[in-house]
């Protein structure tokens, strides 16, 4: 016999011993010792019986609770879970977001404050880290307890490696920060409270510094490869002025005064975000002069495949792992990046008795403390006289 209210409101509230009783279709309540009475749909999924929790009565009256069966039907005879089922349909009505719609919301609206190369970086972070792993409509953000972020971080990890999850952690962090100020979160999600030691590992932070025979080597090399003026151009600038990749790749003519002889990168193109002078050495004008002849009619002093574009990252990045295994196969070389010529300047010029806040111009950096607020000065005279140092410390050995 079906259940009827008036059978359940006498249950209802009254100690008694724990019961259940059924109803109809696999639905039936569970009754608690202190008379609490709650709706069960009773099924079996990949061959297990399944029970499914669906609300309190008199909160779900009987014409609700008897409203899920159809559902639960179908889903089974679509050979779908209905408990993930249940959870996408009342998140549905929730309209709660995933992870994924969150980072898909700051890639819209934050990401394109950014510096190009970080929207790139952070736009990949999403596409192959987030956007796959956390779409599950039938499991908010807002909903995922402990035990499901680490379970997602161990398939980063998994699909990735240590360090891949260590820095989706972080940016996963960074997008919850920024969507918990918009109302687009509940706050202190539970990723918080993760570490990255406690999901994988930190990226490394890198080492490598580059002797001055070694620059030589690399010079020579450079040299002695097929690869356009623009590309090889492009990497020994990077390794004689300490400066970003980005910085020697978005530069133009027009940021050149080659009457004082200073290379102005405007704050567009600094990470900082603020202009940095430096003195135009010797040996880039020589390499500057080279350019003008073949690109000097472009905007960029290193033009990609299209003229009116800047050289890629990808591009140099590519081109100096090849130069690197040419160099290994003649000299066993330790492995090195264009970013490792900005430690290879500050280290072997700070060796050779150039001042701390001379390299830290030359590098580009923002000074810091009460430096920072009141010394304006970019002490050029000492950045040039160090840079024509640099210069002739390699030249030593391409004699």
């Amino acid at each position: 016999m079906p259940l009827s209210d008036t059978k359940l409101r006498n249950l209802l509230g009254k100690n008694q011993e724990p019961s259940t009783l059924s109803h109809r279709d696999s639905l039936s309540v569970r009754i608690s010792a202190k008379g609490t009475i709650t709706w069960q749909y009773r099924c079996r999924v990949d061959g297990k019986q399944v029970i499914i929790t669906l609300g309190r009565y008199p909160g779900l009256s009987i014409k609700e609770a008897q409203s899920y069966i159809p559902q639960f039907q179908n889903w089974l005879s679509q050979k779908k879970d209905p408990r993930i089922e249940l959870k996408l349909m009342r998140n549905n009505a929730k309209g709660l977001p995933t992870m994924a719609e969150v980072a898909h919301e700051w890639v819209l609206t934050r990401v394109p404050d950014l510096k190009e190369k970080t929207q790139t970086l952070y736009k990949n972070h999403v596409k192959k880290w987030v956007a796959p792993y956390l779409n599950d409509r039938a499991l908010p953000v807002d909903n995922m307890t402990i035990h499901d972020w680490v379970k997602y971080f161990d398939m980063v990890k998994r699909d990735g490696s240590a360090k891949t999850a260590g820095t989706i952690l972080t940016r996963i962090k960074s997008i919850l920060g920024w969507a918990e100020k918009r109302g687009l979160v509940k706050p202190f999600n539970p990723v918080l409270n993760l570490n990255v030691s406690d999901v994988g590992e930190q990226a490394s932070v890198g080492q490598r510094v580059l002797q001055l025979d070694e620059i030589a080597k690399l010079w020579l090399q450079i040299e002695s490869t097929r690869a356009t003026l623009a590309t090889k151009s492009c990497l020994q600038l990077i390794f004689i002025t300490g400066a970003r990749q980005s910085e020697v790749r978005l530069a133009k003519w027009e940021h050149f005064d080659f009457e004082n002889d200073i290379w102005t990168v405007p704050p567009e193109n600094s990470k900082t975000n603020k202009a940095i002078r430096r003195p135009i050495s010797s040996l880039m004008k020589e390499i500057l002069n080279r350019l003008a002849t073949v690109y000097g009619n472009f905007d960029y002093i290193i033009p990609g495949s299209n003229p009116r574009k800047p050289m890629t990252t990808h591009s140099i990045n590519r081109y100096c792992c090849r130069v690197w295994e040419q160099l290994f196969e003649k000299y066993s070389m330790p492995k090195f990046i264009p970013h490792d010529a900005r430690r290879s300047l500050s280290t072997l010029l700070s060796e050779h008795g150039v001042a701390p806040h001379v390299t830290e111009k030359m590098l580009g950096h923002t000074m810091r403390g009460v430096m920072a607020v009141y010394n304006k000065h970019d002490w050029m005279k000492e950045q040039r006289e160090g840079y024509e140092l640099y210069c002739e410390l390699i030249g030593k050995f391409l004699k």
